[in-house]
């Protein structure tokens, strides 16, 4: 075993950031290619390593390894002017822990059932806006879709005029690339345009969202409603060691951020993937017609595997830790790599095919699948994300037929840590 950290490129800090954050699809092969895996990358903040990992045997380590050691939330110190400090994505240790525990009755079984019918009924109601045929940009349709179920699965029932205010903010807030991320986190900058526009909208979005959760503390009907706000309202009424107010904000920041850009980027990718493959798109809507959802679910996984929304998850280390055989110190972060874990041929031959194939019958491995990270720190949403991907699959293969424009191919483009398709992926829809 050694304490060596591996080599990796030699550019100044922030243009490797700023090179990782815009184009990681591009810097983590050809960085492996040159330097090997695992190795190592000097991103923001600044005088942050991070060493890139992607064996699987690595992966599993870093995933198994003890939360109080690989911390998550540190790792993810970049998204906190976006999200606030008392994020679930920005908490470690017992913090993490209480709040994942008051969150994740919210995202049981039983509710995410519950949660379909109001998937299915939003996503009708957005689908009847769509055109009947033409050209469209899937991606900006999709995130309306999605931040529509979001913000009817969060907050319920609330004032449709204040809705219609709110909407375009977060969707503006959300969509800040990397330069305006790494921005945030330099105070002189955000005294200046665009950051001082971004720091309204979080400044108003931080507003509606106290003004809902007033509103559900005072509200008689609470112990009926099922919205996200309502359960977690409960059940912190229930916890000795129930979430303040800043903390159901940030929260619901989360919830609001996370919970509807994610789902309508994969959903982007997917489409994309669907118009280019018209076999595969047929097999999909004859599994429609006869009830079934296994293709479905495949053609999901390996839009996700395809093409992750998010390219790394990050883990900084507390105390020195063994990975692989190799003892890491204290302070460096380990990035699982999604986009090289998801490109290994030893686990996906002919890794560059959309093929769903790999999907049937079998259950992705947590260290070579892994869109949702892993351990302990898995995305809460998960099955929340793959029932309405489901549910949106199969109400736009019901109503249309797509086409590519062109080639149909689209260059993955950073916004926050996720990658959307470049040109908002376009299409050609034809009514069925």
């Amino acid at each position: 075993m050694t304490a060596e950290v591996p080599p990796g490129p030699r550019l100044p800090g922030l243009v490797q950031a700023l090179l990782t954050l815009s184009a990681p699809t591009v810097v983590f092969p050809a960085a492996a290619r040159r330097y090997g895996v695992p190795f190592r990358l000097e991103l923001m903040p600044r005088g942050r390593t991070v060493v890139a990992l992607a064996d699987p045997a690595d992966l599993k380590d870093v995933f198994a390894g003890s939360p109080s050691v690989f911390h998550a939330g540190k790792g993810n110190e970049l998204l906190r002017p976006l999200l606030g400090g008392d994020s679930l994505l920005l908490q470690d240790g017992d913090a993490h822990a209480r709040a994942r525990r008051l969150l994740a009755p919210a995202f049981g079984r039983r509710e995410i059932a519950g949660y379909r019918t109001l998937v299915e009924e939003v996503t009708a109601e957005q689908l009847g806006r769509w055109p009947r045929s033409g050209r469209i940009r899937a991606h900006i349709l999709l995130n309306e879709l999605t931040l529509e179920v979001i913000l009817r699965v969060v907050f319920g029932v609330t004032d449709p005029a204040r809705l219609d205010e709110m909407r375009p903010v977060v969707a503006r807030a959300v969509d800040a690339g990397p330069v305006m991320m790494i921005g945030l986190a330099i105070p002189a900058l955000r005294r200046l345009w665009p950051w001082t526009r971004e720091i309204r909208d979080l400044a108003t979005i931080h507003d509606f969202l106290g003004e809902q959760i007033a509103a559900a503390r005072r509200d008689p009907a609470l112990p009926d409603r099922r919205d996200l706000l309502a359960l977690l309202v409960r059940a912190s009424a229930r916890d000795a060691q129930g979430l303040s107010d800043k903390e159901l904000r940030d929260q619901l920041m989360t919830l609001l951020a996370a919970g509807h850009e994610t789902t309508a980027t994969a959903m982007a990718w997917s489409l994309l993937e669907l118009a280019r493959q018209p076999r595969i798109q047929d097999r999909c809507v004859a599994e429609i017609a006869g009830g079934g959802t296994g293709y479905l679910d495949a053609v999901l996984k390996e839009s996700l595997r395809l093409h992750p929304v998010v390219p790394m998850v990050m883990r900084e280390l507390q105390e020195p830790a063994t990975v692989g055989g190799r003892t890491y110190p204290r302070g460096i972060t380990l990035s699982p790599s999604v986009v090289l874990a998801h490109r290994a041929p030893a686990a996906y031959p002919r890794p560059a095919d959309f093929d769903p194939e790999r999907f049937l019958g079998d259950v992705p491995t947590p260290t070579t699948w892994l869109p949702f990270g892993g351990g302990a720190r898995r995305c809460i949403g998960a099955s929340f994300a793959m029932m309405e991907g489901e549910v949106i699959l199969r109400q736009v293969l019901g109503r249309y037929r797509l086409e590519p424009v062109g080639s149909g191919r689209e260059w993955p483009r950073a916004r926050n840590v996720t990658l959307y398709p470049w040109r908002r992926a376009r299409l050609d829809l034809r009514p069925r």
